[in-house]
């Protein structure tokens, strides 16, 4: 316990160079707390000091001898009760007690001795109140959780109990706290509303905290309650009884997912502070533009040794072993929010701190048992010499790392130049290529292939496939378009190419690196599904890539040319039927589709001579049919049957199709022509052809130039029609 008997103005404390605070009797304390108590009587001011351990507390005095005129220490040692530890201290107008960890309470008898207080005992929580205090405790006996209100009296000791109130919180039904009682962590604190905060009270408490009236604030697990009593007019009140439970209203704040540390009320700032044993603050005021109750979470980034907050305008100090830290909360009405105002100081080593208000200093205890003083004031701190302030705080050491990573982007400019001009190099090559993309359009190709499955290619192939399912079917094809990419330097501009292909209403996207796309053979393999009466799509690929010039993202498109070849239809016709759709459980499409089977479908029958003069046998062979019949051929376009009839006329193959599929007779004609000799001129008809030609097309135009003329066509215009219909139907049957 420190005394000071001498006459000291705020914020000024004389120094004596001569005197050192400290425990130099054991060299092994290891502080669990500090605390401070001051009183002013007679122009003189009194501070008591507490500091304890886990066997032991201290209390210190400190006076001033009226003959020497120096500052002489006396400290008193009191051993504490085995077998527990020291939880808190509070400090009351009457008494000092002592909340124990097995819930036992004792007192001061004198400054070398403690008391058991033998009526107090299983203490959860511990506040002070206006008139004495207000604890949780946990009655092992009736098994109950009560909270109850003492009055505080001289020789608390000695006497009876002093309660005033009590409140049965044990809730046997429901256990709303969700706890075991026994281990979990308690925060209480007792409020009396005044008049000049009752909005305030209300608006975080409800409307039931009015003037004059008691309200406590407790935490249990992390859970957050508010309980206020109610009045009772119907009690009579010189027969209501102490020890009997007291009607109350009780209240879920909020839930923390971590235990709450203490909290703390300030209603002449707008301010309700809950500290949480995670090192966060959770701060809750009243806006004042909506009137409501806001929140607002500050972190402060470690957890706390120990702290104060005892301060007169609510500031927070704690120290975490390396830094000494005083958090100040203020409303700004004008944002309507919280500003947290943060101030370090870099003292390592402090153990345990308290606030003394007269001197406006914190009292701080180091790791080797020395006492010091630290100001916080900031008018102290302009007065100082700046030239003499050499620490390493953290405002200098986040200016010192920014220095460093100004010199760092100093040392990379010359690096990071090179690379914005080799990147504007690429744009300008890129935008070169855009302009240029007639010379790519014989570098740049694609080759289509249908196939029934996919083959197996070697290893140098890049396989891009455009879908992950496909559903098994009959009619399941896919489609394989194999790039052919004769010049590679251009492309070398982009370490990335998009590879887009376009087919009816679809669009798939493939972005692959230049060198795989250079250096494997890529193939894009496409699953189809060929409906009846459906022809295969017709794709478009493109090469993409996008730069971005003046804050725009452009694209450079490149078109490969697709080419079909023989190979384009051969793996789609066959010689017999090689695939059926068998269905266990019909579905929708499928009963529909039987009953449309039953309804004979209409073919269609076409003529045609051969391109190239190919005859019957070579069809087959390029159509994978190996039999045939005479001058029959059976052809099977997927599922879709062809018939095919072949004879000669004017030493031409002509063929007559049929089937029910019109989009295999159009294959079928487009798979012709592509297997047609290449030195074979088909679009040259032969002289018989010729002059067939010119004599209708002399016949056409003769019935055209006589259409005006001849009264006849007015008269019976069917005839006129369908002799034009026959002359246009022998017309096609000689050109095809």
């Amino acid at each position: 316990m420190m005394e000071i008997d001498e006459p000291i103005e705020p914020g000024i404390v004389e120094d004596d160079d001569d005197a050192l605070w400290s425990i130099d009797d054991d060299t092994l304390f290891q502080p669990c707390g500090l605390i401070s108590h001051s009183s002013s009587s007679n122009n003189k001011t009194k501070s008591v000091f507490v500091t304890w351990n886990e066997y032991y507390l201290l209390n210190y005095r400190f006076k001033r001898s009226k003959k020497t005129n120096r500052m002489e220490m006396t400290k008193v040692r009191i051993p504490l009760p085995r077998g527990n530890h020291l939880t808190s201290i509070h400090m009351l107008e009457y008494n000092t007690l002592l909340l124990m960890s097995d819930g036992r309470v004792h007192c001061f008898g004198s400054i070398k001795s403690l008391h058991l207080i033998s009526w107090l005992k299983g203490v959860r929580a511990f506040a002070r109140t206006h008139e004495g205090f207000s604890v949780i405790r946990h009655d092992e006996d009736t098994q109950q959780l009560l909270l109850q209100v003492y009055v505080d009296l001289p020789s608390l000791s000695k006497g009876e109990t002093t309660l005033q109130n009590c409140y049965d919180i044990t809730y046997d039904e429901q256990n709303i706290f969700q706890c075991d009682w026994q281990n979990d962590s308690y925060t209480l604190l007792t409020i009396t509303v005044a008049k000049q905060h009752e909005q305030f009270m209300q608006c975080l408490f409800g409307a039931v905290a009015t003037a004059d009236k008691q309200i406590h604030i407790f935490s249990i697990a992390g859970h957050v309650f508010v309980l206020m009593p109610r009045d009772e007019d119907a009690v009579d009140d010189a027969s209501a009884d102490a020890d009997s439970e007291q009607t109350y209203h009780i209240e879920l704040l909020c839930i923390y997912p971590t235990s709450v540390k203490f909290m703390h009320l300030l209603p002449s700032q707008n301010l309700c502070l809950v500290y949480l044993s995670c090192g966060s603050v959770d701060i809750w005021y009243m806006s004042r533009l909506l009137s409501i109750k806001q929140r607002q979470m500050y972190y402060t980034g470690s957890e706390w040794l120990d702290y104060d907050v005892t301060s007169e305008n609510g500031d927070f100090y704690y120290t975490d072993g390396e830094q000494l830290v005083r958090l100040r909360f203020q409303y700004d009405a004008v944002l309507d929010d919280c500003q947290v105002q943060r101030c370090v100081k870099p003292v390592p080593g402090m153990q345990a701190c308290t606030w003394v208000q007269h001197i406006e200093q914190l009292v701080c205890l180091s790791d080797n048992n020395i006492f010091y003083r630290i100001a916080f004031s900031v008018e102290q701190v302009a007065d100082e010499d700046l030239s003499a302030l050499s620490d390493l705080t953290p405002t200098a050491m986040e200016q010192l790392r920014c220095n460093a990573q100004v010199l760092q982007q100093y040392e990379r400019q010359p690096a990071e130049l090179l690379a914005a001009i080799q990147r504007e190099h690429e744009k300008q090559q890129l935008v070169a290529v855009a302009r240029n993309e007639t010379s790519f359009e014989s570098s740049l190709e694609a080759t289509l292939e249908f196939r029934r499955q996919v083959p197996v290619f070697g290893a140098d192939s890049l396989l891009l496939y455009t879908s992950r399912e496909t559903q098994l079917d009959s009619n399941n094809i896919y489609a394989i378009l194999q790039l052919t990419l004769r010049s590679s330097q251009k492309l070398l501009h982009s370490s990335h190419w998009q590879l887009l292909v376009y087919h009816g209403h679809n669009a798939h996207v493939h972005r692959v690196p230049t060198d795989l796309l250079l250096s494997r053979n890529c193939r894009i393999i496409i699953p189809l599904n060929k409906a009846f009466h459906e022809r295969l799509p017709k794709f478009e690929v493109k090469l993409v890539a996008f730069l971005e010039l003046h804050t725009q993202i452009s694209a450079i498109l490149l078109p490969i040319k697709l080419k079909e070849n023989s190979n384009t239809y051969r793996a789609l016709f066959s010689g017999q039927l090689y695939s059926l759709n068998l269905y266990n459980k019909q579905q929708l499409p499928d009963m529909l589709a039987k009953k449309s089977a039953t309804k004979i479908k209409p073919k269609i029958k076409q003529k045609m001579t051969t391109p190239g003069s190919l005859n019957l046998e070579q069809i087959a062979g390029i159509c994978n049919a190996s039999a045939r019949i005479e001058n029959e051929l059976d052809l099977y376009f997927i599922d879709s049957k062809l018939s095919i009839e072949g004879s000669v006329k004017d030493n031409k193959t002509v063929l007559t199709i049929q089937s029910e599929d019109v989009t295999a007779v159009y294959h079928f004609k487009q798979h012709l022509f592509l297997n047609v000799d290449p030195e074979y001129d088909h679009t040259a008809p032969d002289e018989a052809a010729r002059l067939k030609v010119m004599k209708l097309q002399q016949e056409i135009e003769r019935f055209y130039g006589s259409q005006y003329a001849d009264k006849e066509f007015e008269v019976n215009p069917e005839i006129h029609l369908e002799s034009l219909l026959l002359k246009y139907n022998t017309l096609r049957n000689t050109v095809f």
